[in-house]
């Protein structure tokens, strides 16, 4: 019986990888370890073993995390060894299903909770919180898409109320009103890219710090770290 050899200690890699599941209040950390020749898929394969999942055939999507913006979604065939945990945080999430299959009349955007300060007389945005995506449906009201983010992201009727939103571009938010087209003011840009423009919701931080995920995006969370 042959016995199969372990890979050498420099041809293996380690990521720390955050794995967030929405509406949860707990983020966990896990750190996985394989070959360095292995693709973000086997790191995703390898979470699911890990990490409790809403239905057993859910999907899976690895994030680059920077400063409360997500910068990128990693292809499946990409080789971990390109990767780095060092200045940004991977984050690893399941795929809503509203969010396959993606019919002409929807997009994708980015959703960024934001602060803004008063410097020089000019409003600068502070992002902060958890970032996610958002699908918006042609014809969709200012109200309507309110609704759906309240309801996603678990927020009282008191707390809300004191939420403004913004359509942002190079930093520079458009404060909007219930009855306008959010769909209309955002140009179709790749999924897979930094966008500039996104949906912005101004509200104050009610987390009592910086978690290891860039912060929840608004429940008080618990990060719970596995070593396995």
């Amino acid at each position: 019986m042959s016995l199969i050899t372990p890979p050498p200690m420099d041809g293996i890699k380690t990521l720390k990888v955050t794995f967030y599941r929405a509406g949860e209040d707990e983020v966990t950390i896990h750190f996985i370890t394989l070959p360095k020749q292995s693709t973000v898929g086997d790191v995703l394969n390898d979470l699911k073993t890990k990490v409790e999942l809403s239905r057993p055939d859910a999907e899976l999507r690895l994030l680059e995390v920077f400063y409360h913006k997500i910068y990128k979604i990693f292809p499946l065939n990409e080789r971990i060894e390109n990767i780095s945990d060092q200045y940004w945080t991977l984050r690893a999430e399941e795929i809503p299903e509203e969010e396959k299959n993606l019919d002409p009349h929807s997009r994708l955007i980015h959703v960024y909770h934001f602060m803004t300060d008063t410097a020089q007389n000019q409003a600068q945005v502070q992002n902060f919180g958890e970032p996610f995506f958002l699908v918006i449906h042609e014809g969709e009201t200012g109200t309507e898409v309110k609704a759906r983010i309240q309801e996603k992201l678990q927020v009282s009727d008191e707390e809300f109320s004191k939420w403004k939103f913004a359509f942002v571009s190079l930093g520079r938010p458009q404060y909007l009103q219930d009855s306008d087209i959010v769909y209309n003011l955002f140009d179709r840009r790749d999924v897979y890219g930094a966008w500039d423009q996104y949906l912005g919701l101004e509200h104050s931080d009610n987390a009592p710090n910086d978690h290891a995920a860039n912060g929840m995006h608004y429940a008080y969370a618990r990060v719970v770290t596995a070593y396995l």
